[in-house]
């Protein structure tokens, strides 16, 4: 490809993606029947894996799909600090945050009753970084699940959160919430010919040359990145604006050596 046709199409391997664009792979479509079966059922489920390899992003791949004549998707998460989630989740309602977060918890769970009886949308919340809340939040999350006396569910809750989520789930202290989750995913990062396959994909996608990068180039960004998706991108990335800066027409191996070893040491 040459540089004015790179030029014209869009960089690979950036965060923006719609979901019809996605790789699909196996543990994708697995994940995905998983996800719509806890959606179904109005019951909870976690997902665990390492860090970037894609859970946010395989389980939108789901809740994207939903009619929104149906549903009500909210994702919160991504700190520590239990009420600021509350008050995320209240604003994805269209609430009004209290300064207290027994109030907030509260509103929210008035809201829950009323659209189930009312409104009769199902409401899925996503709840990221699940691993970093700490017991009394991650109850409050279980609770709002008991709105109707354990007979009807007013939402659906996916946990998503890195591996030590999962041995938290096992201590003691967590077996009300552990016992709740009727569905575990763990997702891991892609096979050497899964990431072969993936770099061939988001550079057709983007409109580039499926063959931009070498066989060996792609095995090294794979043996540096474990199949870890956001490391591939991250190396992938790096590696073709290299390959603009010194006017090369595709990557080899000694162009990925070249940035995994500026990469080290910077």
């Amino acid at each position: 490809m040459t540089k004015e046709e790179q030029e014209q199409g869009t960089m690979p391997f950036s965060k923006s993606l719609i979901s019809e664009e996605l790789f699909r792979y196996h543990q994708l479509d697995e994940l995905g029947r998983l996800v719509s079966l806890t959606i179904d059922q109005r019951t909870m489920m976690v997902v665990t894996g390492e860090a970037g390899v894609g859970k946010s992003t395989a389980v939108r791949a789901t809740t994207d799909q939903l009619p929104t004549n149906k549903y009500i998707v909210a994702y919160v998460g991504q700190d520590q600090e239990g009420g600021s989630i509350w008050r995320r989740l209240a604003a994805a309602f269209g609430l009004r945050p209290s300064v207290s977060r027994a109030h907030t918890r509260l509103s929210i769970s008035q809201y829950l009753n009323d659209n189930l009886l009312e409104k009769g949308k199902d409401i899925v919340l996503a709840v990221d970084e699940a691993h970093l809340l700490d017991l009394s939040t991650l109850e409050d999350i279980r609770l709002l699940t008991n709105t109707d006396f354990d007979r009807t569910s007013a939402l659906t809750v996916i946990l998503l959160g890195q591996l030590s989520l999962r041995a938290r789930l096992k201590t003691v202290g967590f077996e009300a919430i552990n016992q709740r989750l009727r569905h575990r995913y763990a997702l891991e990062g892609f096979t050497e010919d899964e990431t072969a396959a993936y770099i061939k994909h988001r550079l057709q996608v983007a409109g580039w040359n499926q063959d931009y990068f070498s066989v060996e180039a792609t095995r090294q960004i794979f043996l540096a990145s474990q199949g870890i998706v956001r490391e591939i991108n991250n190396y992938a990335l790096s590696a073709l604006l290299k390959a603009q800066e010194q006017g090369l027409t595709r990557v080899d191996v000694k162009l990925v050596r070249q940035v995994l070893n500026q990469r080290e040491l910077n």
